[in-house]
């Protein structure tokens, strides 16, 4: 399996803050973007209607840098807009992006007010026209923030729009709008506007896909329904034999026949009707990503097809539908996302616990279309034809793990029954199915550059200076184990070596169940959640997993951009490796504490436990780089989370990086577990010893460049250092010996 060389980053102790979904350099089309430009201002933004002071520099709120920016009415009168713009050249067919952060602060919040923000791409055919005027073309908004929008946290909000023949700018704007002179006001920051037919795409990885090009339908990733489901009065039985591979396309067929099979209620009777169904229930569940289907609807009156999602736990709601026709309006796609809690004998459409929409476009049963959804934290847009069509920006939006269902219903309350126009059999064809998730790792991602050419030394104490890299815990209460005050700490060597230790606020029984476990991303594939790993044969396995001893599951639900390739398991006695491959475990090698050899004989691996009852509070792992797919520089994603492999409790410890996790603050030590965007953290190991020039080898290019920094006037040098030999900041006659011996070992 090749090693996956991650982007490099020169950033050093320091938050990367990056656009959930964006996969190349943002902001490369909009000036001062995060209002930061001379020291802080509205540099290169224009302002329509109400105008400063009702938009103003905010210092205190801010996503990322010093600033943001705070928009509120002007309490003029009904219906006072105030807007922020920008605008840049576009030409006539380009598709833009436009996306911003938002938030309201409990203490300024919309709640209770009519008040709202927008996100709008506007088009005009001269360059700086007004709004209004003739050169006003056409515009398309989103709402982004308003009283249902949860408070004190930043929302990534995003659409796109394609400009007129006769476009020659595109405009990004935000607009608040006060209907009733309400207070309240709208933070944004982190605005974009991207040209996605001249600029790289969005980027997302597919983590599950089914393409239909077998002769069968693949039962690993489906399940074909035998059963008659009644949730809408519906007439169908949904048998396995109309659910079938033909041309590359799955095909669910709908057809009039006699049928005999058990209802709904366990009887065993005549139905008139079949169909076919599909869904991923307990194969493959999700929280978070990209939905695409692409698909040809069957259209005649009484057929109802659909793409939809529920809850893997089998309530209901939450609901979300991508694609919903009725067969008797065959231009007619309506999306919808439904919540709970319900009072008993209701539904959410019948109490306003419903946002829908409906679009109208070609006859969607004569070709092929993409219907898709993006799922982000507290944000839906559905799409279709790669346009966003309708887009859901509230609290109620699903953070649970969901699975997919594809089928035709026959009949039932909405499309109502087949009658004499009624053509039948209608075939649903699904040319694939595809799930994924932003490439890039989202905000909030840690980056740590290993300078430390020599690395640490597994000897069961931690000195102060030996690990550059050290992750705190995050947990304040709840299921504490091991505290705020405890401390994962990862370093590496020139060598090719790497070191993971950790610091524990509590004493560490090794006779105990709970263990520390590091999930590293660092080759192509991988799982992307422990509900997915496979493994409980022992302790070591149990922590890898998620696995109770009993057979219960703490499934934690890795962030979008994260994939485990390996688990590494640092247990009460024994530490271990372990390649996540097909679902299973692969013993990769490892260690018991203080033992003089490794499990294989040798000393590949050392796992140490620190001396006396202080001591219970230290351990160290020492492994090979090679061992987790990397090799001197190369970069990796990895998160850290605690478990008791006795009853599979879920502590998070070391759950990403950022003590704000929202899930912990919601739920903390639940059993399932997930993740917002950017909770890993991406390590960059220290490159091989003696490489100067950091070309992955140590030859004569290297002893040149060695020596001119050696004769230089000032022999310190600036991070990252690699003619610094032994790690102390200079290039001078202590490295010398060093160098040499990087030069013989090569």
């Amino acid at each position: 399996m090749p090693t996956r060389r991650l982007k490099s980053t020169t950033v050093f102790f320091s938050i990367c803050l990056l656009t959930a979904s964006l996969a190349r350099t943002a902001w490369a089309d909009l000036a001062n973007p995060g209002f930061e430009a001379d020291g802080g201002g509205m540099n290169d933004w224009m302002t329509f209607n109400n105008e400063i002071p009702n938009i103003v520099i905010d210092s205190g709120t801010a996503l990322e840098g010093s600033n943001a920016v705070k928009m509120f009415g002007g309490f003029n009168g009904p219906s006072n807009v105030t807007a922020l713009y920008q605008g840049v050249n576009t030409a006539g067919g380009n598709v833009w992006r436009g996306a911003c952060y938002v938030r309201h602060n409990s203490g300024d919040s919309l709640v209770g007010t009519g008040n709202r923000l927008v996100l709008k791409i506007e088009f005009y055919s001269a360059f700086g026209g007004a709004y209004g005027s003739a050169d006003f073309i056409v515009e398309h908004e989103i709402p982004v923030l308003n009283a249902d929008s949860p408070e004190d946290r930043w929302l990534y909000r995003t659409f796109q729009a394609t400009a007129p023949a006769n476009a020659v700018e595109a405009r990004v704007s935000l607009v608040f709008i006060q209907p009733n002179n309400e207070g309240g006001a709208a933070y944004i920051d982190a605005v974009t506007l991207e040209n996605l037919t001249t600029d790289a795409p969005p980027a997302w990885d597919v983590i599950w896909n089914d393409e239909f090009n077998g002769p069968t339908v693949n039962t690993d990733l489906w399940n074909v329904a035998d059963i008659h489901y009644n949730k809408n009065n519906e007439l169908q039985y949904y048998a396995p034999d109309d659910v079938y591979i033909q041309n590359g396309n799955l095909v669910l067929r709908s057809q009039q026949r006699p049928y005999w099979g058990f209802d709904d209620r366990g009887d065993w009777r005549y139905f008139d009707y079949t169909s076919g169904l599909v869904d991923t229930r307990g194969k493959f569940p999700f929280v978070y990503g990209r939905v695409d289907i692409r698909a040809k609807l069957p259209g005649t009156r009484g057929l109802w097809p659909a793409h939809w999602m529920l809850s893997q736990t089998g309530a209901w709601p939450p609901e979300i539908d991508i694609t919903e026709m009725t067969g008797d309006l065959p231009n007619r796609i309506v999306t919808s996302l439904h919540w709970g809690p319900l009072p008993p004998g209701t539904y959410p459409w019948d109490i306003g616990q419903t946002a829908s929409s409906v679009h109208w476009g070609p006859d969607y049963t004569q070709g092929f279309h993409n219907y898709s959804m993006e799922w982000l934290p507290g944000l839906l847009n559905f799409y279709i034809d790669d346009t966003v069509r309708f887009s859901v920006s509230r609290d109620e939006i699903p953070d649970e793990t969901m699975y997919l269902i594809l089928n035709t219903a026959v009949g039932g309350d909405w499309p109502g029954s087949p009658d004499g126009s009624t053509i039948l059999p209608q075939f649903h064809e699904i040319d694939y199915v595809r799930v994924s998730v932003p490439a890039d790792p989202g905000y909030g991602v840690a980056s740590f550059v290993d300078q430390t050419s020599a690395g640490a030394t597994t000897d069961s104490t931690i000195e102060a200076d030996e690990y550059s890299t050290s992750i705190a815990g995050i947990n304040d209460g709840f299921g504490d184990v091991m505290g705020q005050n405890s401390e994962l700490k990862i370093e590496s060597s020139g060598a090719g070596e790497l070191f993971i230790a950790l610091q524990s606020a509590t004493l560490l029984s090794p006779a105990g169940s709970g263990g520390v476990v590091i999930y590293i991303d660092s080759i192509g594939g991988g799982a992307v959640s422990t509900a997915g790993i496979n493994g409980s044969a022992d302790l070591q396995q149990r922590l890898a997993s998620g696995t109770g001893a009993a057979g219960e599951r703490a499934k934690l639900f890795f962030s979008p951009g994260f994939r485990a390739d390996y688990a590494v398991v640092m247990g009460p006695a024994r530490a271990m490796v372990y390649l996540i491959f097909n679902s299973q475990l692969v013993p990769l090698g490892g260690a018991q504490v203080n033992a003089p050899l490794d499990l294989d004989g040798g000393t590949d691996f050392s796992y140490r436990l620190g001396a006396g009852t202080e001591g219970l509070r230290q351990r160290e792992l020492r492994l090979p780089l090679s061992r987790v797919g990397m090799q001197p520089g190369d970069e990796c994603h990895l998160m850290a989370t605690l478990l008791d492999g006795s009853n599979a409790f879920r502590s998070n410890e070391f759950v990403g990086i950022h003590s704000g996790n929202w899930w912990d603050g919601q739920n903390p030590g639940q059993a399932d577990v997930v993740l917002k965007q950017g909770d890993f953290v991406t390590f960059t190991t220290a490159i091989l010893r003696g490489d100067v020039n950091t070309d992955g080898a140590v030859n004569g290019s290297d002893l040149q460049e060695f020596v001119a920094a050696l004769l230089a006037a000032a022999p310190s040098c600036d991070a990252p250092c690699y003619s610094d030999m032994n790690g102390d900041g200079l290039t001078n006659l202590a490295d010398v010996p060093l160098f040499v011996e990087a030069m013989i070992g090569e």
